[in-house]
């Protein structure tokens, strides 16, 4: 999968992720995608009709919403970026690929690569929402509702989170889940609905383990189109802060299944279990201390590690630290 270096930033096409020195740089998903698929194109003057087709498929937009998105890229890109993406008059806009180093490639994944992503880091894949509308054109509403969930799950550092190029290949596929987790070598897919009658709309989302094909977590939401994107913002909010726990519950049973080395750091994580889970502030900060303890002694200790991360979780969302960005 390719990595894009340029102008002082890192592109990670599989992650979804556009950094700077090591720090993350905020884009909205078609924003981004936009970027990508102008990287993808360095060097050719890619017109507006190609990229408004390419970025807001079978949707209809007007040329703000593209101007909208440079303006987006150019912002974030920062001054270090000028001149990086330029634009040609009534034809379009080019990268200069001689600032563009491309890293890898972008072939399809393939049952030779499963498992890539499988190992002790949580992976996941947000597969094409199913339009249960009868209409195809409510089709850009899954797709955004999509996107924006592959957004804001990149955002969680402990994810790994396939980027949207690779995972809408099984737009409209049957038997999806099983096969992209072991195309793509991830251990979790996420899949959804989308059903709009009249004003109304429901959406409904699962977290599947890809191997087990075990529903690790499922629910529905109700709203209206009064304000859509409100409602997708909010839905992509909703299920993300929802299997944010799922997956390191799951990820703590996985762990608990193997066996450490040493007796001493399996002592400490059973005396920090169910301080861990007591969801208490000084339990808490036991617990971390005992867990510490035991990746002293055995840094690799899935278990101790996981649980720990629980630890740090609830910390943030409890407000039980004033840096939560340490967390």
């Amino acid at each position: 999968m390719t990595t894009f270096e340029f102008s002082g930033h890192r592109l990670d096409l599989r992650k979804g992720r556009l950094q700077r020195g090591g720090h993350d740089v905020y884009l909205r998903a078609k924003s981004l995608s936009l970027l990508i698929y102008l990287l993808e194109n360095a060097g050719r003057v890619v017109g507006k009709d190609e990229l408004v087709n390419a970025v807001w498929p079978n949707i209809a937009v007007s040329d703000d919403s593209l101007t909208q998105c440079m303006k987006d890229i150019r912002k974030a890109l920062g001054a270090d970026a000028d001149g990086l993406v330029r634009t040609v008059l009534r034809r379009g806009y080019v990268i200069d690929e001689d600032r563009v180093r491309r890293i890898g490639d972008r072939d399809a994944p393939n049952a030779a690569g499963a498992g890539e992503h499988a190992g002790d880091a949580p992976s996941i894949a947000v597969l094409p929402f199913e339009n249960l509308s009868g209409d195809p054109a409510q089709d850009y509403f899954a797709d955004g509702m999509v996107d924006e969930i592959i957004t804001a799950l990149s955002r969680m550092r402990w994810l790994f989170v396939i980027a949207r190029n690779s995972s809408f290949a099984y737009k409209g596929q049957a038997d999806s889940v099983k096969r992209a987790g072991a195309e793509l070598g991830v251990r979790y897919v996420l899949t959804g609905s989308v059903r709009k009658a009249g004003d109304h709309i429901r959406l409904t989302g699962q977290l599947i383990d890809s191997s087990s094909g075990k529903t690790i977590w499922a629910n529905r939401y109700d709203g209206t189109m009064a304000d859509v994107f409100d409602l997708q913002d909010q839905f992509a909010e909703s299920v993300v802060g929802a299997i944010q726990p799922s997956i390191l519950s799951a990820e703590i049973d996985r762990s608990r299944r193997k066996r450490p080395e040493s007796l001493a750091a399996y002592d400490y994580v059973l005396h920090a279990f169910p301080l861990a889970w007591s969801l208490e502030r000084a339990q808490n900060d036991e617990a971390m201390t005992l867990l510490e303890r035991a990746i002293v002694i055995e840094p690799d200790y899935p278990l101790a590690l996981s649980l720990l991360a629980w630890c740090h979780l609830q910390r943030v969302t409890y407000h039980w630290t004033e840096t939560p960005a340490a967390s």
